[in-house]
Formats: structure tokens, sequence, C-alpha cells
């Protein structure tokens, strides 16, 4: 390979047998051989040396011209009479013409367009090789009139014009270096340019932009370039080519310049259209005698945006919203939500498809069944207000979407949050309160999304939304009912208001509501064993399961045991817990009960957190028992246990679990004489019962979780002015008189000595035979020693045995709490030679006793 003008040198080995012949030089031609040189036979510029020691001989042309390329054939003649030739050697000639050398540079990451001229060659092949190589890999199109991509370029033959483009379309540092940009002229004759190219790294290109326009709008993109170059503006198709604008559309507007370098240079897109979108390139254009080339500095992605609809959209701080983007003509397309405020440059997309995800303070879901992209607010805050586009993109530069203007209201009444429990297989009713022109929304929180708290929607023959009323014309209570509630019902709840629109549909969520299933309650005697049996979803048969205590779903919760799964045991203590999957059930067995295992026990699933939905209560009856004896009329006060302040029942029942209603409710008695007192402090709540009757007599139960058992009797207690007790009519007739003054006689000795001794008598039978009437009218008051007490006394003797006519009996009355009353009762009971009376409690036989009646009434003054 030679270059115009300059001198080719080769050379041609022969063999030793050929050292004397003559040495020729043929030319191939189209049709024929043409003798080039021989001895009688030279050209000018052609000359032969021959060194027959080394057996070579070298051809040399000098001044070469396009015609001198070509195949050469180096001989010896070999027989001078019959013209005969042996060929020795082939040597091809390709003869380049170097037109001219430039210099090109470009960005490092950015786009370059080379445009190599050859107006005389239009429909010559043409191509670029670089030189460090020996330009032994010569890229071409392959196809003219199409672009082609070969290696880390594209190219394109343009035989109209007599023009190859050669696109880079990243450029990076290995692509620095020398090139030719040529065509070839002939089969051994060809031109072209020599390109140095330069890469350099400037951090301020390439640089990305991307702008949005309203279809039919117009979008002003600007940018920057050299000052003496000239702006090319260009837009790449399918394959990433740049191709360069020419349409009434675009047009460049004026530029400023910045420190005489470069300039800034606007370029305005008018009346945008879909076929507009797409990514576009600026930078700066060179163009020379054969080559133009462009540096395309700043990538330009242009978006073209339609708005179908605006919505306003509105929710209740703290509370939950649903979003729904229809979009059904693009079913599988990726949709997106963003905010304006910060020009919509973080779009949230659920990432995966038919799944939901989370993404920042929002969970989504790209419906691609439906076309419907489901964007769910957890817990609304103020800032969440704003505009956002809820969108889909149609292509790679085309997208439509809903504009959504999100207002969020601090509504004192919204949200609320309401805990209700219902009995397993019975019906629960969840009442929920909406704006009257909305359609009511009823959803179950997936217990498989804890974290993302996804409410789904209920479609159940079990729920029933029953018909509302109306409030001021501007909310309506709904009801939801449940029937045949079952441990997969348990859970949360929320219902809200739902509005719907032509490419939106939005549902606020207002009213929390918490279902919590109770099962029938657990009623041990202290130290036996107690089953807690624990229902639940087969879906949960792999999950761990545990029991809990208390207030488990706060941070005080506390967890009895290690969770428990398929078919194992664990055991803690005297808690044992087993997991039956086949039944759905899991069993937590305490033994050795006490009152500190009384209480209320959470049923827990453990997923991302633990779910406590299902509970029963342990009720624990103590060994100890409380026996009470009383008398009509009396006051009593029963000292009993609670946990929790909301539990303190009262209840009267031959067995406990006869009062254990609607979980560990004890029935309490509605009574106005019953009353209830409380020390939270110290865990006992009092009972008082006042103006005991004869038929309060019976068993109380008294407690909360733990209960002791009651046993109260009222007997029948002294009533009437006049107690009548059996007195021999005989002997009052012929006695009476002698009785009266040997009484009278009596008292008057004693009141000078009075008695200290205070005695509690009981009650007996006495006989009719020996029983008299009688009735006390002197009364005295006197203190009580070592006390501060006063007590009154009667002084009555014994009414058979005159032989110690000087031992008289009393009996102590306490005063009466209303000095108006004008009555005093004492119980009195008569002993044969009882020489003195003590504290003690005294009962005499029937024999023994004479009497056992005595009404006092008081003529001294109290005060």
């Amino acid at each position: 390979m030679v270059n115009i003008g300059e001198t080719a040198n080769f050379s041609c080995e022969y063999s030793q047998n050929h050292n004397n012949d003559l040495k020729i030089i043929f030319k191939e031609g189209k049709d024929s051989i043409e003798t080039i040189y021989s001895r009688w036979k030279k050209k000018e510029r052609f000359s032969i040396s021959d060194d027959k020691h080394k057996n070579i001989f070298s051809v040399r042309i000098t001044a070469v011209t396009p015609d001198d390329g070509g195949v050469y054939l180096c001989g010896v003649w070999i027989n001078r009479d019959s013209y005969s030739y042996s060929i020795i050697n082939t040597v091809h000639i390709h003869v380049v013409n170097k037109l001219a050398m430039y210099k090109v540079s470009g960005s490092s990451g950015g786009g370059l367009m080379i445009k190599c001229e050859h107006p005389q060659y239009k429909t010559n092949p043409k191509y670029i090789c670089k030189e460090s190589d020996g330009c032994s890999e010569r890229k071409n199109p392959g196809v003219q009139g199409e672009w082609m991509e070969n290696g880390d370029v594209s190219l394109y033959d343009d035989t109209r014009a007599g023009v190859l483009m050669v696109f880079f379309r990243e450029l990076k540092a290995a692509d620095a270096g020398t090139y030719r940009c040529g065509v070839k002229v002939s089969d051994y004759t060809e031109s072209f340019t020599e390109l140095q190219l330069s890469v350099r790294h400037d951090t301020k290109y390439p640089k990305s932009v991307t702008e949005s326009v309203y279809l039919g709008g117009e979008v002003n993109i600007t940018c920057q370039i050299p000052e003496e170059h000239e702006v090319h503006f260009c837009k790449e198709d399918d394959n990433h080519i740049c191709q360069t604008i020419s349409s009434s559309k675009v047009r460049e507007m004026s530029g400023s310049s910045e420190r005489n370098e470069e300039r800034v240079v606007t370029v305005s897109i008018s009346n945008v259209s879909v076929r507009d979108a797409g990514v576009y390139w600026c930078g700066a254009e060179t163009r020379d005698t054969y080559l133009t080339f462009i540096s395309l500095n700043t990538k330009v992605q242009l978006n073209l945006i339609t708005k179908v609809g605006v919505s306003r959209v509105s929710g209740s701080s703290g509370g939950r919203l649903m979003i729904k983007c229809e979009h059904p003509q693009y079913k599988t397309n990726p949709k997106y939500i963003c905010k304006e405020s910060d020009g919509c440059s973080e779009r949230k997309n659920s990432g995966v498809q038919g799944e939901w995800m989370e993404n920042g303070d929002v969970s989504l879901y790209d419906d691609t069944r439906a076309g419907v992209l489901m964007v769910f607010f957890r817990e609304l805050k103020a800032a969440d207000a704003g505009t956002y586009r809820c969108g889909v993109k149609v292509s790679d530069y085309t997208e439509s979407f809903t504009e959504l203007q999100l207002s969020v209201r601090h509504d004192e009444k919204y949200p609320n949050s309401v805990n209700e429990s219902a009995h397993i297989g019975k019906e629960v009713n969840i009442t929920c309160q909406i704006p009257e022109e909305h359609k009511f929304h009823f959803c179950k929180e997936d217990d498989n999304h804890t974290y993302n708290h996804i409410c789904q929607t209920i479609i159940s023959s079990k729920g029933t939304e029953m018909s509302g009323s109306s409030e001021r014309n501007e909310e309506r209570v709904v009801t939801v009912s449940i029937s045949n509630v079952s441990v997969r019902d348990a859970g949360v709840y929320w219902c809200g208001a739902e509005t719907r629109d032509t490419y939106l549909t939005f549902i606020s969520l207002n009213t929390k509501i918490q279902l919590n299933l109770i099962m029938p309650p657990v009623v041990r005697h202290e130290g036996e064993s107690a089953e807690i049996i624990c229902s639940y979803d087969s879906i949960y048969k792999s999950k761990p399961k545990s029991l809990c205590k208390g207030k488990c779903s706060t941070r005080d919760r506390n967890p009895l045991s290690e969770t428990v799964r398929e078919e194992k045991e664990t055991k803690t203590g005297r808690l044992t817990l087993n997991d039956d999957v086949t039944a759905g059930v899991f069993t937590g067995t305490i033994t050795g009960l006490t009152a500190e295992d009384a209480g209320k026990y959470w049923c827990a699933v453990t997923l991302e957190t633990e779910l406590n939905y299902l509970y029963t209560h342990l009720i624990v009856i103590m060994n100890e028992e409380l026996n009470l004896t009383k008398y009509e009329g009396d006051d009593v006060s029963i000292q009993c246990k609670h946990h929790d302040e909301d539990q303190k029942r009262f209840c009267k029942a031959h067995e406990a679990s006869m009062c254990v209603k609607d979980g560990v409710s004890l029935e309490t008695i509605r009574d106005d004489r019953f009353s209830f007192s409380d020390e939270a402090s110290t865990g006992v709540f009092t009972v008082n019962i006042t103006d005991l009757r004869e038929e309060d007599s019976g068993i109380y139960w008294c407690g909360a979780h733990v209960i002791i058992k009651v046993n109260l009797e009222v007997n029948k207690g002294v009533s009437g002015r006049i107690t009548v007790s059996c007195v021999c009519v005989t002997l009052l007739l012929m006695g009476a008189s002698v009785l009266l003054l040997y009484k009278l006689g009596y008292i008057k000795t004693r009141d000078q000595h009075p008695s200290p001794d205070r005695t509690e008598m009981s009650s007996g039978e006495a006989s009719h035979a020996a029983c008299d009437y009688e009735n006390i009218k002197d009364a005295r008051r006197h203190s009580v020693p070592d006390t501060e007490e006063t007590a009154l006394y009667s002084t009555v003797t014994h009414p058979t045995d005159s032989s110690d006519p000087n031992d008289p009996l009393y009996s102590t009355v306490q005063l009466p709490t209303n000095p108006s009353d004008g009555l005093l009762y004492a119980s009195v009971h008569f002993q044969k030679h009882e020489e003195s009376l003590s504290d003690a409690k005294v009962t005499f036989s029937n024999e023994e006793v004479y009497c056992n009646y005595t009404t006092v009434s008081p003529h001294m003054s109290l005060n």
C-alpha cells in the first residue's frame, strides 16, 4: 500500500537455476497481461536491480499515480526463442490518496457524528479504519442506504450525497487515535481523509436533561456550545442514531455568550405531537472540505404527557387512603405516581407487577389484569397534601396521567378507632359514619401484609350492609353485620367513603375497627390444671404460635413461652404448648394453678408481627372460703380481689360457672342495698350490703379472674316493741306484786356498784313451761372501763332462784345511733347458780333457761 506520489518498492526471490535468466515485470489488465519492464522495454519511474548473490531482484516505482495500482507479476524469461516465462511472485499494489488531515474531539460519554464526504464517488464503497492496527479492520456499513451497527459505531453510506456517516454512540478513552475515513476508487485504488480523534474528560459534558411537554404545547430546549461552532440539533431514532432535525416546528433562538468562549442556544419545538417525543442531542458542528464532524454534548429526553383529567381527593389526618388509577387500554404498561412539587423527579412504582410492594410511605399494586394502579397511603399526614400525577408509560417517551389534588383534613371526628369483641359463631355489628353523598366502603387488613397494612375489600356472604340513618343530611350511619363469626374473621377492618370518577376511584378510610374473638372462659379451682385451646386458620399452620397474658398488643406484653409450630411441643415451667396442625388448634396447658395464673390470655400467631385477635379468660376459684353470719337489718362489708378495674363483679349462684356470661363477666346483683367501693392501688374492692334480709342468705362469688366463695347466713332478728316470752300465767298472777318489789330493791342496791362486764348472748329456744314476760322500764348510763364506750344496763334477777337475792343479772344495751328511735334491745340469757359472768359467749340448755326475751325502754337522757 502506497500513497500517491510516493515510491513503491517490492522484491522477488528466484532460484539459483534462474541466476542468469532475464528478469521481467508484468501487470495484469482487465483482459490481458502487459509487459511493464524488460531488457528491451523500459518505462519511466520503473527500475529493476538484480542481486545474483542473494537471488533476489527488486522493483522500484517512483511518483506513484492512481493508475499504478494493480496486480504485478515477477518472472524470468526461461526460453528466449519461445517466449516462455516462469512467474515467481504476485504483488498487489494499492494506491491510496490522503486528501487531508483533521483533528476531531469529543466528550467522554457523549456522542460523535463524523461525515466523510466523497461526492465524486457517490456509489463507491466507503469505510473507516484505525491506523494503530494497520487498518486491517475496516468498518463499513455493508448495505448502502441503511444505518448498520458495526461494533461500537453505527455507519450509514449515503449514495445520494456520496457521504459516509460514522456515529460513535458513546465515546470512551479507547476510541482516541488516528483513523482513515475513505472510499474505494477502484479495486487497487482508494482515497481517504485522516482523522486524529481525541476524547476529552469534561465534567460539564455530557449532561442529560429531561423535558416534559403536553400534547400540542411548546417546549424550549437549552444547549451550551463553543462560541465559534455551529449549533447542531438532532433526534435519535429507534437505533439510537441521531438524525438532523429539519422541520418547520424547530427554530433556533438567539443565544447569549458566556466569557466569549461558549454561548447558550435555545431550540424551540412548537405544537408537539406524539412523533416528537424521544431523545434529542445538541452540540457543536464543524464543517471542512472533506469532513463534517458533530460533537454531541447534551442529551435531552423529551417526554410527551397527556393529562386525561383532574380529580380532587381528600382524606383524614392519621387515616388511610386508597387511590385506584385506571388505565384499561394499557394493562401491562408500567404505571407510577409522583408529586409535582418535586417536578415528578421521584416516581413511585410497584417494581413488580401483580404484587403489593412498599415504596417509601406508600404501598403500590400494579394490577395488569384490570389495568389499575392501586396506591395505598398507610397513614395520611399533612406533608402528603399536594398535587400528584397518577400515570402510565404509554411508550418510552410518551405517558398519560390523571392529576390528583390531595387535601388532608384534620377532623377530630376522624379517624377513630374502635375495638369490637364477638363470640365465635355469633354475630357482630360494626357501625361506621360516612358522608351522605359517598358510597360506603368496608375492607379488612391483610394479615400477610402486617407492615404494609393493606386493606382488601370484603366480598363475603357473612358481611351485610344494613340501612343507615342520616344526620343533618351530611353524614349517615351504616352498620355492617358479620354473622357466624369464625377465626378467619378476626383482625383489623376499616370503613370509609368511596368515590368513583372516570379514570379514578379513591377510598378514604376513616374508622379503624379491631375485631377480637372471645372464646368461652376456662374456670378451674386452685391447684388444678387448665387447658387453653386456640384455634387458627389453616393458612397459618406453618407459622409460629404462642400464648400471651395481659396487654399483649403493647410494649408491656407478657409472652409466656417460646413459640411452637407444626406438631411440636414446647415447655416452660408449668406451661406446655402443643400444636395440632391437623385440627388447626394449639393448646396451652398450665398445671398447679395459682391466683397469679388467672387473667386474660391471647392466642398469638407470628407473621411479620404477632396477631393477637383471639382471647379467653382463665378464672381461678380459690380453695379458701369466707363464711359470714349476720342478722336481719345488719350491714356487711365483703372484700374481693381484682386485677383489672373493668372487671369487678359480685354474683349469687350455686356454682361459679353459672355467673360467667360474655367472657369473664360475673353478673352483678342489681339492688340499691348493694354498693361497691374500690382502692385501685391495693387491688381490692369492697361490696357493701345494707339492711340485710333473710332472703340474702346464700352462696356468693366475689372477684374478677380470681374468685372467692362467700357463704352468707342471715338470721331472723328481734322485731317489735314487745317481745313475747313463754311464761307461766299462774306464776305471774301469784307472784307479780312480790317479784316487782323484790326487783326494785335490788336495782337500788346494784346501781351503787355497777358491773363492768359485757356479755354477748346468743338466742336460744326456752321451755314454754318455765318462762315469764317482762318489761324493764329502768335503764342507767354507765361507762365501760378501759374503753370509750358508754353502755346502758338493765338489772334482772333470777325469777325462780330466791336463795341468792343479791345476785342479779345484767344485760348490756348499746346506745342507739338515732336516739329518736326510742327503743333499746338486749338479748338476755338466764342461767342458774351463775356466780360470775365474763365477756365470753354463754349458751344454755333449754332446761336451764327460764326467759330469753326482754324489752327495755330508756327514760334517762342519753346526752
